[in-house]
């Protein structure tokens, strides 16, 4: 009710409804019916719900920065009370997959100078246009209450896909491969039907004599009963000179393999997906296909409308903005990712911790500090330990007993005679 209410509010103090249909962009719902394009949305659902969102800024004089402040935490934690970040994202991808256009309505405190929360939502029908004084407005039959509200442009999170048709909106998929859609559909109609018919009636009863409708129903009830189940183990079945039986031999029906594989292979090629992406049974090589062709696409558009709609321009004059990062190693090799990280590691670009969790271990005490090949040491002190500037020798000793402690928490150890030993001896 507290959501409705903020809507309902919002709509009447800003701006009041416009009722128009010209241009409007009313959804059929076939497509939720699809099995194959509902798992396509899950697919890029899944990913896509993934990604993390950070607020960052970016000078010359303190490079780059991420921020840790209320908005922040919003976006990484709880978007709304019923939405997590992924839940939020998920869903948005989804309605980017059925209708080519997804949107998240901004929610403000009373003030108007805190975001009190980002709700999707998925609208029936819904318009963008400009009013007399230049106002881009957003107005949308919500499926949660089949309301229809009327809001700024700008307190609306909005992507899309295929823009090409239209000037605000994506093109939705509806008309493109609604064919594709209904012949699939149709395929699979007649194969059930095929293989209903095909186990449905095994033979028929001949009579000589004449006998009504009701009679000849009786009697095949007998026949049945008597010769058709599992108790008649010998499977002979005793006829009198009244009655003929004769068998419809059973053909296991055709399936139209290479019918149907091609109708599937022309949804895959219209979102950018394969049978393998639907499956997990990706290489390393194929899932960055899909994460630069999909995922990424997706997560420029969320990067770009967040800063735009939650920043003010004074915030982003100073350089701020919001992105969305992934994972990109999540799905490679276990060779790649030591052969990757272990450059970032030796570089001082990722921590002990990083390097960890990156090779799918828990994080350890004290492992949040980069290190260098440098006798592995902290990269802010590597010119004590290389010309001895800076400090006084019994400083540099301090710190290179420091060091040493750190690095036997990066490498492992080994139990010998009792006693937890390094593998690998500290100088």
């Amino acid at each position: 009710m507290g959501l409705i209410a903020d809507l309902i509010n919002f709509r009447r103090v800003k701006y009041m409804p416009f009722y128009a249909s010209r241009g409007d962009y009313q959804a059929n719902g076939n497509l939720y019916e699809s099995d194959i394009v509902g798992s396509i949305a899950n697919a890029i659902g899944s990913q896509v719900g993934k990604l993390n969102p950070q607020i960052v800024r970016q000078t010359n004089n303190a490079g780059l920065q991420i921020k840790d402040d209320y908005l922040s935490r919003l976006l990484a934690l709880r978007w709304a009370p019923e939405y997590t970040p992924y839940d939020a994202l998920y869903k948005m991808a989804s309605d980017l997959v059925y209708r080519s256009n997804a949107f998240a309505v901004i929610f403000y405190t009373d003030d108007f100078l805190r975001v009190k929360s980002i709700v999707p939502v998925t609208a029936h029908d819904f318009k963008i246009w400009e009013d007399e004084s230049g106002n881009l407005l957003f107005r949308f039959r919500w499926d949660y209450d089949g309301k229809e509200y009327t809001l700024p442009y700008q307190s609306v999170i909005h992507i899309k896909a295929r823009l090409n048709k239209r000037r605000f909106l994506g093109t939705p998929p509806d008309d493109q491969i609604q064919t594709t859609v209904e012949l699939l559909d149709l395929t699979g109609e007649a194969l059930r039907n095929t293989v209903k018919n095909s186990t449905s009636l095994r033979g028929y009863l001949k009579y000589g004599n004449l006998a009504d409708e009701d009679d000849l129903k009786q009697k095949v009830k007998e026949f049945q009963a008597a010769y058709m189940n599992a108790e008649n183990n010998g499977g002979i079945a005793g006829l009198d000179s009244t009655m003929d039986f004769k068998e419809i031999s059973q053909t296991a029906p055709q399936i139209p393999v290479v019918q149907s594989q091609f109708l599937r292979d022309n949804i895959y090629r219209y979102y950018n997906t394969n049978d393998k992406i639907l499956t997990s049974t990706f290489t390393e090589a194929e899932f960055t296909s899909f994460y630069e062709s999909v995922i990424e696409p997706i997560a420029v558009q969320l990067s770009l409308e967040f800063t735009f709609k939650l920043l003010t321009e004074r915030e982003r004059g100073f350089g701020n903005k919001i992105i969305f990062t992934a994972n990109r190693l999540q799905y490679a090799t276990l060779k790649t990712r030591m052969e990757i990280g272990g450059g970032l590691f030796d570089r001082g670009i990722i921590t002990i911790n990083e390097y960890r969790e990156l090779m799918y271990y828990e994080p350890i005490e004290e492992g949040d500090v980069r290190m260098v090949s440098l006798n592995y040491v902290k990269a802010d002190d590597q010119s004590i330990y290389q010309i001895g500037s800076g400090a006084a020798d019994g400083q540099q000793e301090g710190d290179a007993g420091q060091q040493a402690h750190i690095y036997r928490l990066a490498i492992p150890t080994t139990k010998k005679g009792g006693k937890t030993q390094n593998e690998k001896e500290i100088p």
